[in-house]
């Protein structure tokens, strides 16, 4: 948990401890770049250690090896793997759970277009929790609920980024809650963006390329509308699209940046093939010089069985999909390894970013990147056709990771 003297790249924002805290002394506040972090309140708090055993930043998964089972995989459902975003893991295993009478929690626009985490009960609830949603979410409705829903006997399907999922379960255990249907699906996480800038985004999107009398139906940032390897954002209007807005402004150009990011994203501690959860997922970029042997077209993605509750499950559910096992080599991905590293002037951003009348001029200004972002968006392409992708990470994590980090 995130104390006087730490800095704020010790928190990832999972709200556990405000959640676990027996006398309400915790509560989150959120800053000026739209990140809420912890604030106790000393009169009501009674030391009992709960929000330090909750916190998923007092773990450190980097550099620990694991052999997790790891998988190309396809749904056959043509229009699920249309509507997810590399794929279609998710839904195979949402759609296992709804059969079991289950649950799932997982990321969705609500009616204004917030991210957060939410509950479902059917496939057509579930089928919001698709496809990526670039932007830290609210967890404050998880807690309190999947305790009961466990407690009900119910089997529940959890999904999030690793730190989250770390969070949910050193609660529950502190609950003393039966998680023995409990299965929990992460992703290969590159960062989680401000929900502020997000919030910004929409509203500069209604003021200047909306009527004033049209308003937003639709948001997908991973669209396939042009193919899975563009990850397209798509921006649906009662009266039309912004399809031509969106090529040249789009916010998963601010995601990719860095720039918005959570301070803790770069102090990420879940950089490693041992995760916390059953599965993880993300996409698989090497299916070239992998040799997959499916077609891939549409999305694929790479899917990390990372324990032995998790293979029961996938050999029961692994026929809904085309799916093939890939080596360790193959399936590389930098955020496995290492965690983004923060551009060099991210301070400056946000000390304009708040001072700006001209939001969009200022992130159309910085939504490029830096030089070298721009560099590894030209050459991860190439690289993962050639098949140099893992080989290329590794020497810019010795050349520009491992120095950035350095004392």
């Amino acid at each position: 948990m995130l104390t006087e003297n730490q800095n704020k790249n010790q928190c990832c924002g999972c709200m556990a401890c405000s959640q676990i805290c027996p006398k309400s002394a915790i509560t989150m506040e959120q800053d000026d770049q739209g990140f809420a972090y912890p604030s106790v309140d000393k009169n009501k708090c009674i030391d009992c250690g709960l929000c330090h055993k909750v916190c998923p930043m007092e773990e450190n998964y980097v550099g620990q090896d694991a052999v997790p089972d790891i998988y190309a995989l396809c749904n056959k459902n043509r229009e699920t793997l249309t509507e997810s975003s590399s794929g279609g893991m998710f839904s195979i295993l949402a759609r296992w759970v709804i059969g079991q009478g289950g649950v799932i929690y997982g990321v969705a626009f609500d009616e204004s277009f917030s991210v957060r985490h939410m509950r479902a009960d059917s496939m057509e609830d579930a089928a919001r929790f698709r496809s990526s949603k670039y932007v830290e979410s609210d967890l404050t409705e998880v807690y309190a609920h999947i305790l009961e829903d466990l407690k009900a006997g119910l089997t529940v399907l959890l999904t999030g980024t690793p730190c989250q999922i770390s969070a949910v379960q050193k609660f529950l255990l502190q609950k003393r809650a039966d998680c023995t249907n409990l299965y929990t699906c992460d992703n290969i996480c590159h960062g989680v963006p401000s929900r502020k800038i997000w919030t910004d985004y929409l509203t500069i999107l209604q003021d200047k390329y909306m009527d004033s009398n049209d308003s937003i139906t639709y948001i997908n940032m991973r669209s396939k509308k042009s193919g899975w390897k563009e990850r397209a954002m798509e921006v649906r209007l009662k009266n039309g699209d912004l399809d031509e807005v969106t090529k040249d402004f789009s916010f998963n150009k601010i995601f990719s940046s860095l720039y918005a990011n959570r301070p803790s994203c770069f102090n990420c501690k879940y950089t490693s093939h041992k995760r916390p959860s059953d599965f993880t997922l993300g996409d698989f970029w090497n299916e070239k010089s992998a040799g997959i042997t499916f077609d891939v077209s549409n999305g694929v993605s790479e899917v990390l069985v990372n324990t032995e509750k998790g293979r029961k499950l996938f050999q029961l559910i692994k026929d809904q999909a085309n799916c093939q096992p890939v080596s360790k080599k193959a399936a590389w991905q930098p955020h496995l390894e290492y965690a983004a590293k923060a551009p060099k002037n991210q301070a400056q951003f946000w000390e304009e970013y708040n001072s700006s009348p001209d939001k969009e001029a200022l992130l159309r200004r910085y939504l490029e990147g830096t030089f070298m972002t721009k560099v590894i968006r030209k050459a991860s392409p190439i690289l993962q056709k050639t098949g140099l992708y893992s080989m290329a990470g590794k020497m810019y994590k010795v050349l520009l990771v491992k120095k950035s980090n350095t004392p």
